[in-house]
């Protein structure tokens, strides 16, 4: 059970608690709600992660009180601690019905508590995120920057980034433009990291980066793949800031197709500290040669997650690792320390015995401080979250994370199309104190696929997407760029369904936190 104690002691309750029987019980009246948090034109929206609650008082003097919550779902508890007879508790799961309790303490120790006679029940609203833009389509939707196409990920800066960067936001990604594709920085055209209008314009900064040089169907770049090199067709990335520990600067994972047309995951790290620019170790400041990429070159890369054959991070039961998202602490920090029990999840396809029905897999890596360790079932297969596509980690605080993904039940036996599948978003939560260390979310803490809850999507004008419009989002990022719940951004693949238009790099605002 986790236990929060979320308000202090005052003096007048400790010289007037008095001793409560044990076993009794007093008629409460406990009351749960979901308090409405916002309105979109005249539809109002209740909380998604908030309960509130009050109860009456007992008629002796309670020194204080601890309300307990179960949820439905995966049938996992927690408590706060107050001395009011009202509490709003936060944090908690999107769609997910609880039960509720309350005890009265007679003291600190709490040895002989009185239980309120009857427990209380209710649920969060889901969550519901609004594309920023204007109208009810994605061709009036805000685009946030000019020449973005797929794959934004972005790093907020705190003080320990520099006077110059604190309380910017940089972000990465993959621009339109055929000369530049791969990894293009972004700046932001003014504000700061507090405000949903800053967080949607930025401007490209041309001359840094990766560089693509291979696409995944062929040669798509101005060099053919040829050579020998991990790292011919740079793709999906996230830009981790590393903790002094880890020695600074930003680590940039990334996914790339080599020449030998296999995916693996890899990272190079920055030549200029948290600016996170510059990762050619020579005298360039951008990687876009297969010289460079290659062995001896300024942009050799770590591969970090490999496949089977591999001399380096091999594993045998993978043939490509994909669209991953390391999984930290970013409440508490942006930086990563390095601590070992980070996860990873990414995209696994499978060789071999290891197979699965579906495309779309989800497997799992988990940091021991030295190597990232692909979490492997009895038979040396990896373990894998089925019909999981694009998952995207989002940190809620201690080892809470709540995983968003696209359900795509579509891509069996071979690749589907991400543009025209139809793959509704949803969401799963993890708590390391289900199972194993409590300081890690190990792949078991997890829920099921089957336990998801759906996520829903508002058009700026406030109408309700359908399924086929909401499946034409990939690659999104969702984070909380101050640490602050109220407020949630989501950076994503956009396309219009049907027009055979590109893809562009849109935003959403979570409506209801």
């Amino acid at each position: 059970m986790r236990f929060l104690r979320v308000a202090g002691l005052p003096a007048a309750l400790l010289a007037a608690s008095v001793s409560l029987a044990s076993a009794q019980t007093w008629s409460a009246g406990l009351t749960v709600t979901s308090p409405e948090t916002a309105r979109v034109g005249t539809t109002a929206y209740r909380s998604s992660s908030r309960l509130d609650a009050s109860w009456n008082a007992p008629a002796t003097v309670a020194h204080h009180y601890v309300l307990t919550l179960t949820d439905a779902v995966a049938g996992t508890a927690s408590s706060v601690e107050v001395t009011a007879t009202r509490v709003s508790v936060t944090g908690l799961k999107s769609a997910t019905p609880y039960t509720v309790t309350v005890k009265a303490c007679p003291d600190e120790a709490c040895a002989s508590p009185l239980e309120a006679a009857a427990a209380a029940r209710a649920e969060t609203a889901a969550e519901y995120w609004q594309v920023r833009g204007s109208g009810n389509a994605f061709s009036s939707a805000t685009k946030i920057v000019a020449d973005g196409n797929t794959y934004a990920f972005a790093v907020p800066y705190g003080s320990w980034a520099g006077a110059a960067l604190t309380g910017k936001v940089q972000l990465y990604y993959n621009p339109t433009s055929a000369t530049e594709k791969g990894i293009k920085i972004g700046e932001m055209v003014s504000g700061t990291s507090d405000s949903a209008a800053s967080l949607s314009a930025y401007r490209g900064v041309s001359g840094f980066g990766l560089v693509q040089l291979c696409a995944s169907g062929g040669p798509g770049g101005p060099t053919p793949c040829q050579g020998d090199t991990a790292a011919a067709g740079v793709t999906t990335t996230q830009p981790v800031p590393l903790g002094a520990s880890m020695g600074g600067g930003i680590r940039l994972f990334f996914e790339s197709m080599g020449t030998d047309r296999r995916t693996r995951v890899m990272y190079l790290d920055s030549r200029d500290g948290y600016v996170g620019r510059d990762f050619n170790a020579g005298e360039k400041t951008i990687c876009n040669t297969l010289a460079d990429y290659s062995a001896g070159g300024g942009c050799a890369p770590t591969v970090v997650i490999g496949v089977g054959g591999d001399a380096t991070a091999g594993n045998a039961g993978l043939s490509h690792a994909r669209q991953f998202k390391v999984g930290y602490a970013t409440r508490t920090d942006w930086r990563w320390n390095g601590a070992p029990g980070t996860f990873m999840v990414f995209t696994a396809e499978f060789q071999g015995n290891c197979s699965s029905g579906a495309f779309f897999n989800a497997g799992y890596a988990v940091w021991d401080g030295a190597q990232w360790a692909v979490q492997n079932d009895a038979a040396g297969c990896p373990k894998y979250l089925a019909e999981v596509q694009a998952p995207m980690p989002v940190h809620m605080g201690g080892t809470r994370y709540k995983l968003y993904f696209s359900h795509n039940a579509l891509g069996r036996g071979g690749m589907s199309n991400p543009l025209s599948d139809v793959k509704p978003m949803k969401l799963i939560y993890a708590d390391g104190g289900v199972t194993g260390d409590a300081a890690s979310v190990d792949f078991e803490d997890w829920e099921q696929i089957a336990q998801a809850r759906d996520v829903h999507f508002l058009w700026p004008d406030g109408s309700l997407l359908n399924v086929t419009n909401e499946s034409a989002l990939d690659d999104y990022m969702m984070f909380m760029p101050t640490g602050d719940p109220s407020l949630q951004i989501m950076y994503a693949n956009m396309s219009i369904p049907g027009t055979g238009l590109a893809p562009f790099i849109g935003m959403a605002v979570l409506v209801n936190p």
